[in-house]
């Protein structure tokens, strides 16, 4: 699942935002916005859209998050069940596939954390969506050149439900393993990790809760009200249309529904907000980030990173799709391209209230890595390198991780805790402001 947040204007017929042409890592970002000719070429008939639907038609309009479930996790035709759709060839790339980098200072962080907490020696590491195992494989090749560490790890629990990607993290990462004593399971859900008495636990998500299913809602002078996915009624007619292909269509619902009575509520400040405003909120974010507080606070405790774009705040128009990385109108093509929302890094926050673990950050990719010491093992890796093309490629890529325009600024990273932190942790420092007075 490795699911990796802008949003585009859900109003009217077009959900698409101009954005700055930068290429942001596994999402690309376009200038341009779904073309709208006078008339709508006949459709290619998309299975998936028929039978989205024929389930609308049946059951009235249906949730945003029904539709992006549709999209990515069909059995059939959804996005996630055709095969590997990483790397350049597919439809995004990610920090990891980028460079080794980025794994590495991963790894130290949780290095530097284990050794924090009196170095215990009982160690599990725990992914959500790893993808082709890119992440794992560095953070574990570097924290098995630290015999402490090393000795301690015990197991390497993957929440991921594809099958292929399953089989392609398996490859990777049992070559890593071989001949050390380190179990390695799978899971379909973070649910089904064991919570543990006796061992560490070290976390890790990237571009995972950015595909989690988003709703929306828009605040009304009547209250909040559901955008939802409706059928397009021109569809099908030979009559001009401003909608996508598939005969789909973003519509509010006339009064309120059971989910937006519910979600609006979760958070204190989505009340804060002015009619016309609206939020993108993801309940399986909640309720997995707080399970995840839950196995990070329990036990001999344990830390955690999540890494993502978006901020520190609500959203109410990142929803997009990305095909040959490109962005595309999120109903031209139901399960053939990914779909995204930016990740609300407060709603992270809230969600882990209560559950025994502090949350740390958010701060920038780009912050994150330097702090750890990119540049350093930037030098060391051209120095390594055999030909100039190979250390302008090196260069090149690091600079791609913190480039502040691109990923290093529009991904976040926020670190998790066990326990009540009461001193900050490095690299999640709070900038210290420059004194006005001149110094003699």
């Amino acid at each position: 699942m490795s699911q990796a947040a802008f949003r585009s204007p859900l109003r009217a017929a077009n959900p698409i935002l101009p954005r700055p042409a930068i290429y942001i890592g596994r999402r690309h970002q376009s200038t341009s916005t779904p073309s709208s000719s006078s008339a709508v070429p006949a459709p290619q008939q998309n299975e998936l859209a028929k039978i989205i639907r024929d389930t609308i038609r049946a059951t009235g309009p249906i949730p945003l998050s029904r539709y992006m479930q549709f999209c990515l996790s069909h059995p059939t035709h959804g996005y996630y069940q055709k095969g590997d759709v990483f790397g350049e060839k597919g439809d995004f790339i990610t920090s990891p596939e980028i460079s080794q980098i980025f794994g590495e200072l991963v790894a130290i962080w949780f290095l530097t954390r284990w050794m924090e907490v009196d170095s215990p020696t009982r160690v599990r590491i725990v992914e959500l969506g790893p993808g082709r195992g890119t992440l794992m494989d560095d953070v574990l090749r570097t924290l098995f050149n630290f015999p402490g560490i090393a000795q301690s790890i015990r197991s390497i629990h993957l929440v991921e439900n594809s099958e292929y990607l399953r089989q392609v993290q398996k490859k990777k990462i049992s070559k890593r393993i071989e001949g050390k004593d380190v179990d390695l399971s799978w899971y379909t859900g973070i649910n089904e990790i064991p919570e543990s008495d006796d061992t560490f636990t070290l976390f890790v998500a990237h571009e995972f809760f950015d595909a989690m299913p988003i709703n929306t809602f828009e605040k009304t002078d009547m209250g909040w009200r559901e955008v939802q996915v409706d059928n397009d009624p021109m569809h099908g007619n030979g009559l001009s249309t401003q909608t996508s292909k598939s005969g789909l269509r973003l519509s509010i619902s006339p009064s309120p529904t059971p989910l937006s009575t519910v979600l609006p509520a979760s958070s204190p400040r989505f009340a804060k907000l002015s009619t016309g405003s609206r939020i993108e909120v993801s309940q399986d974010t909640f309720k997995i980030m707080r399970r995840i507080g839950e196995l990070l606070g329990t036990g001999k405790g344990g830390c955690g990173v999540v890494v993502d774009y978006g901020g520190d705040r609500s959203y109410g128009q990142s929803f997009r799709a990305f095909k040959n990385h490109k962005i595309v109108d999120v109903f031209d093509d139901p399960g053939n391209a990914d779909l995204t929302a930016n990740v609300d890094f407060a709603y992270l926050r809230e969600s882990l209230a209560g559950t025994g673990t502090s949350a740390l950050g958010p701060i920038s990719q780009g912050s994150f890595l330097l702090s750890l010491g990119l540049q350093p093992r930037l030098r060391k890796l051209i120095d390594a390198a055999t030909s100039e093309e190979r250390k302008e490629d090196i260069r090149k890529s690091a600079q791609r991780l913190i480039d502040p325009l691109g990923m290093g600024g529009q991904y976040q990273v926020m670190g998790i805790s066990s326990g009540e932190v009461t001193e900050e942790i490095y690299p999640f420092i709070t900038p210290k402001k420059e004194s006005k007075v001149l110094k003699p």
